[in-house]
């Protein structure tokens, strides 16, 4: 079919629109927006929100948009896809319903046929955002793309090409091909449809009866394919024709998965440990917008930084996305949702699970299907309901469902021991001899020993016999155990403490049957305010979110805005990714102060040798290292050496500004090093234009060294149809917006996102 997009001339107005909601509070002036579209980014923040730190104080609500268009001739057939609405979608086409979903982040089409007219055409799209409605910033309104589809009364379903790799190798590749065909004409058709990928091709008749929709499958052998991975993403376009009616282009890649306890994960038969980050979808200062150049550019950045897998969560991303991890080389979990039947917040999945999870599943299965990057399904995240036999048999459901529709993939689900057996660890303490009061007062010692225990492995049993893979959260007690207790159980660590990496990954490296180890998380991002908040003195383990103003997580590999923190740099080192040491200063307006993170946190360490009003202080420099030994130099005296400690060393010196330098230290010899320079006070911004209207915005003095501490202020003015999307920091607790026209830098970054063509023009105060 015919596909255009349908982003552009939409207006966007708060509420639902109706007649009385009109009646009561006025008619608004409609305001003309381009989709993709976040109406909660846009809106100002407020403290007492009932959203609270869930949206990082974002309010959300009812909004509505609507769009002319014009119809010359009425199509034979028509659609409007929508790649996603958050959330509670209901579209109307000339004033009658022609879709509802429900589901905020999976795809849904709206077969308009009934409703055109010739001439002037009106869409009305009606978003309802509960409150709350998720643990975590949602957005709110038509975030995704939009597309007409267009064709002949018989044509090719949308999405009706389905191409299935049934084996592989270098030699050859078989495939098989359904198409899924539409004969909306009141006689018999017999029409030729063609497979072409590359210079091979395959064609047959088929033949339509009146009103008939058929899936017509064909075999296709191609010879020498090239294999896709993660190190050369190689790709396929197949053309499918169907007698010059209709014509329809599949992109797919070629590759084999195997999984057993033995050799664990592999990938046309190489094995892969699977160095994992958790991702949510927003695009910080730009909110939910789906903005396919800063897709491309976290998962180049995140590839860089060694990363060899994704995990979305906690729902189907975009794909946008996937194609960008399918370009790149990059592995994806898909996860389904967050809560089954026990809601986590009042208005979440929850509230439609029974009557859409069917659906929602078959979605999340039609956008993964031709994407090679995604091996793993995950039916869920932290379900509290499924040690409970009755409730586990949703997931054998869901499970059973997926498979019927896509068998090359495997399923998992993210199982979070405590959580899902909480009411009953006192009951399973006593049956493993554990003592109950000291679990109960925060012992975290006496808990794992009772997490590790066959106690608690007999009841999730059930959870994980209809699994391919099982998942944990937060659980690494379980793998020893799990290896020990369950010899043919394939494990992954499906979202981990990042500070828990080193022991992590040495257990990776020891169990074959542990595929990998996810961290929450890769990227910072809005909502869940504060989870990675850093704090000093004694704090309460599990005092987690942030008051206002905090807006984002602040926490993860990368910061709101895609700089990397220090963590990332340790990260790779664990991973054996990095020989060189790496540097990064405590703040030491804190020196001699407890440093407190949270368990999602790190230390309050950056990269940076600017602090003008501590020299002569003392001042604790941090050397990430892979070496048993580094030497740390000021100004190219000798503070020391100190071993290394879960690839970790700690120095005590005094701050002078200069040069310092971190050596490895191997075999007795100095090896690779790192440097950190002050820089000088002389500095301007940096403009780095990134294209696609994205501008990344540095402090940095004459020699173009980052100087963090210096803040500028920066005003950003657009003319033409150059707007706007996103003006900020990565500032985690900054009481501004991003459509603020100034801003101050943060840690010598800023990021700005524009739109359309004209001009930009950036003044430093």
């Amino acid at each position: 079919m015919n596909r255009e997009s349908f982003d552009n001339g939409w207006l966007f107005c708060h509420g639902s629109g109706t007649a009385l909601e009109r009646t009561i509070n006025g008619a608004q002036i409609p305001v003309p927006v381009t989709l993709p579209h976040d109406a909660m980014i846009g809106l100002e923040r407020d403290s007492q929100t009932p959203t609270g730190n869930a949206t990082g104080y974002y309010p959300a609500e009812t909004v509505h948009y609507t769009k002319e268009f014009e119809m010359d001739d009425l199509p034979g057939a028509a659609y409007l896809e929508f790649e996603g609405v958050y959330h509670n979608a209901a579209v109307y086409v000339n004033g009658c319903l022609a879709a509802q979903h429900p589901n905020g982040y999976t795809a849904f089409s709206a077969d308009i046929s009934p409703f055109l007219k010739k001439g002037t055409n009106r869409v009305k799209v009606l978003v309802r955002n509960g409150v709350p409605s998720s643990r975590w910033y949602t957005g709110t309104g038509i975030y995704r793309d939009v597309w007409l589809l267009r064709g002949d009364s018989v044509h090719i379903a949308p999405k009706g090409v389905k191409i299935t790799v049934t084996e592989a190798d270098e030699e050859a590749a078989a495939l098989r091909i359904e198409t899924t065909l539409v004969n909306r004409e009141e006689r018999q058709q017999t029409l030729c449809l063609r497979h072409r990928i590359g210079n091979a091709e395959i064609s047959a008749p088929v033949t339509l009866l009146a009103g008939e929709t058929k899936t017509a499958t064909l075999r296709f052998t191609l010879e020498h394919p090239q294999l896709w991975s993660v190190d050369r993403p190689y790709l396929y376009d197949c053309e499918t024709e169907l007698e010059g009616l209709d014509t329809e282009h599949t992109r797919f890649g070629i590759r084999t998965l195997s999984l057993d306890a033995v050799r664990g994960l592999r990938v046309n038969g190489e094995p892969v440990k699977l160095r994992g980050g958790c991702i949510h979808q927003d695009h910080g200062v730009i909110g939910a917008v789906e903005h396919r150049a800063l897709t491309y550019r976290r998962i180049r950045k995140l590839k860089e930084a060694g990363y060899n897998a994704i995990r979305c969560a906690h729902f189907p991303t975009s794909r946008a996305v996937l194609e960008a991890c399918d370009e790149l080389g990059m592995l994806v979990m898909l996860e389904l949702c967050d809560a089954w039947t026990m809601p986590k917040v009042d208005f979440d999945y929850s509230t439609y699970f029974l009557s859409h999870w069917m659906e929602d599943a078959a979605a999340m299965v039609d956008l993964a299907y031709h994407h090679p990057s995604m091996i793993l399904y995950s039916i869920g995240n932290e379900i509290c309901e499924v040690s409970d036999p009755h409730e586990a048999q949703y997931g054998r459901q869901i499970c059973d469902q997926i498979r019927k529709l896509d068998s090359s993939r495997y399923l998992t689900n993210c199982v979070n021991p405590v959580l899902s057996l909480m009411e009953r660890i006192p009951e399973l303490a006593i049956k493993a001899g554990a003592d109950v009061n000291s679990i109960l007062n925060g012992n975290a010692e006496e808990l794992a020993r009772l997490m590790a225990s066959r106690e608690i492995g007999e009841p999730l049993e059930e959870a994980f016999s209809y699994l391919d893979v099982a998942g944990y959260n937060y659980a690494a007690f379980r793998y020893e155990a799990d290896a020990a207790q369950y010899p043919h159980r394939v494990l992954l660590g499906a979202e981990c403490y990042p500070g828990a990496l080193y022991e992590n990954w040495k257990l990776c490296e020891k169990l074959p049957q542990l595929i990998g180890d996810f961290g929450w998380a890769a990227w910072d991002y809005l909502g869940e305010a504060g989870v990675g908040q850093h704090r000093y003195g004694e704090a309460v383990e599990y005092d987690l979110y942030g008051a206002y103003p905090w807006r984002s997580a602040g926490c993860g590999d990368f910061d709101l805005i895609g700089d990397r923190r220090p963590v990332s740099y340790w990260r790779q080192i664990v991973w054996g990714l990095r020989k060189e040491p790496y540097l990064a200063v405590q703040d030491p307006a804190h020196y001699g102060e407890k440093q407190s993170p949270t368990r999602w946190g790190w230390s309050d360490a950056l990269r940076s040798w600017n602090h003008r009003d501590y020299q002569g202080k003392p001042i604790v420099v941090e050397v990430y290292s892979d070496a048993d030994e580094v030497e740390l130099l000021v100004n190219g005296r000798s503070v020391g050496k100190q071993k290394t400690e879960r690839c970790r060393a700690l120095f005590d010196t005094v701050y002078e500004p200069g040069v310092l330098t971190a050596i490895n230290v191997r075999d007795g010899k100095s090896a690779e090093q790192d440097r950190l320079l002050t820089a000088s006070d002389d500095v301007h911004i940096e403009q780095a234009d990134l294209g696609d209207g994205i501008l990344e915005l540095s402090v940095k003095d004459e020699s173009g060294i980052l100087n963090p501490e210096a803040v500028l202020t920066i005003t950003a003015e657009t003319k033409g149809e150059r707007a706007i999307l996103g003006f900020g920091t990565a500032d985690p607790k900054s009481e501004g917006n991003y459509f603020d026209k100034t801003i101050r830098t943060y840690h010598g970054r800023a990021l700005i996102v524009t739109r359309g063509d004209g001009e930009l023009k950036i003044e430093v105060q």
